[in-house]
């Protein structure tokens, strides 16, 4: 199973870095400081699908 530690998030502002991760929502993030922030917003309902695009 593919983990993301988002220990150092929320942030307040993401890079453009364009690493993209697979949410379990099916949604593409560009990177994991967007895909952290997300996940913390859903209060841990959202996780990682796997890396790369859906």
């Amino acid at each position: 199973l593919a983990a993301v530690d988002c220990s150092e998030h929320p942030k307040p502002a993401c890079t453009l870095e364009d690493r993209p991760l697979c949410g379990s929502d099916n949604k593409i993030y560009s990177n994991k400081c967007d895909f952290c922030n997300a996940v913390l917003e859903s209060n841990g309902t959202l996780t990682l699908s796997h890396f790369g695009k859906c």
